[in-house]
């Protein structure tokens, strides 16, 4: 067979209408339960069909996102390596299914027009994201991805996350002293209080001045909510870094914080101010945390198709779905987020891409073994040629990174990293 179709029970007659065209087009599908052999096990039989397809299609809804049935289907075949592609149905972004999801190929076909999926037949046929083309032959073929070459500048590797995030810290010191006329650019994603942690461990040793005259942004930030609200990540930096800081003597002066603002006004407004900062202070070192799922700086996963369309963005505001408000938090009162815009990310002299849980693994993976797609922005970090990603030892063998430097001490790893900037 060359195709396994899975999806939720309520759409049976959208899978013998997709059957149909595919068999149009000479590509040969398997789908229960008209394909499971009489008196056979059907868990058997499923199994059995997705380990000897070329690829699996999902139907996507909201009732496929949180059907076990699917779930188990779709795992069976990212464990076979099956390169997967999903149809979206309804006008929902994944959720329990979005681990897997996240990283492939997708087509919406909310109005079922059968045209839309043509683009899914060419992909069929063609190496795509996650592996070889379809063809008549129906002996299945292992998947193999598109080599990347010439990046990342390095992988800095550390026996665990607390090591890895100092050695970010030191990164962060050592450049910013030195940096008077540049800026500094502060993460604000999970990994973001593991380095601010970090920072406040060491600060010590670069005392009276750690962040030295460097000017210190923040890299995202909850639009429309006053800084001091619960869900600001201005206020996650700010009490988590700058004020423990200043409370040792180590703080930064007033003059060097640019924090973003999640509020206009007719005294200021934070996109045009961050813009102005950005423009005369470029950032010489950055660490970015990605989403597990591929998000990056507010950046969702299947929002763009055309990597022109952002690559150049400068600071702007990035409307959120569903699914992006409730990765940022849960309680979040916008849909929005102000964010300093992926170019620079991408023109920062100093990229660090930090990868400190385990979940991190499989989108560094496709970061470093696959094409650059718009629909997961954090692949798009490779045009910069300068990136370091800053992990662990489990992720960067659960990723299978090449090119790593495997570092006892943060100290010394730091060091490495400054030298791949250079």
């Amino acid at each position: 067979m060359a195709v396994f179709i899975s999806y939720h029970s309520s759409k049976r007659p959208v899978v013998e209408h997709l059957a149909t065209y595919f068999a149009r087009h000479d590509i040969s599908t398997w789908w229960a339960p008209r394909d499971v052999p009489p008196g056979s096990d059907w868990d058997e039989a499923i199994s059995r069909a997705i380990k000897s397809s070329k690829a699996l299609v999902l139907l996507f809804c909201a009732s496929a996102d949180s059907s076990v049935h699917v779930k188990r289907e779709v795992h069976l075949a990212d464990k076979a390596k099956i390169p997967i592609y999903w149809v979206r149905l309804e006008q929902v972004q994944p959720e329990r299914l979005g681990y897997y999801l996240s990283p492939t190929q997708w087509v919406d076909w909310l109005d079922r027009r059968d045209s839309t999926l043509d683009s899914l037949v060419k992909d069929l046929r063609r190496p795509g994201l996650s592996g070889h083309a379809l063809d008549t032959d129906v002996t299945p073929r292992p998947a193999e991805p598109v080599p990347v070459t010439g990046w990342p500048a390095g992988v800095a590797v550390f026996a665990n996350e607390r090591i890895a995030a100092e050695a970010a810290a030191h990164t962060y010191f050592r450049i910013a002293r030195e940096a008077s006329d540049r800026s500094v650019v502060l993460p604000t994603g999970r990994a973001a209080t593991q380095v601010f942690r970090a920072m406040l461990r060491i600060a010590q040793r670069y005392a009276p001045t750690p962040f030295g005259e460097a000017h210190i942004l923040s890299d995202t930030e909850t639009f429309g909510v006053h800084s001091r609200h619960h869900t600001s990540r201005t206020r996650h930096v700010t009490e988590t870094l700058i004020e423990p800081l200043t409370e040792r003597g180590l703080g930064p002066t007033p003059g060097q914080l640019h924090l973003l603002s999640g509020q206009i006004s007719e005294a200021e407004d934070p996109l045009l101010r961050t813009q102005r900062i950005l423009r005369l202070y470029p950032p010489a070192v950055h660490g970015i945390s990605i989403s597990p799922a591929g998000e990056v700086l507010g950046y969702e996963v299947g929002a763009y198709t055309d990597p022109d369309e952002i690559v150049s963005d400068g600071c702007r505001i990035v409307e959120l779905s569903e699914h992006g408000r409730r990765y940022i938090d849960p309680n979040q009162p916008s849909r929005s987020v102000i964010t300093i815009g992926l170019a620079s990310a991408l023109e920062c002299s100093g990229l660090m891409v930090l990868a400190f849980d385990k979940t991190k693994a499989r989108i560094i993976h496709q970061m470093t073994h696959f094409p650059e797609t718009a629909g997961v922005p954090a692949t798009l970090l490779r045009r910069n040629p300068r990136a370091v990603i800053v992990t662990t030892r489990p992720i960067a063998e659960a990723a299978e990174l090449d090119n790593t430097h495997f570092a006892k001490t943060a100290e010394a790893g730091s060091e490495w990293i400054v030298d791949r900037f250079a």
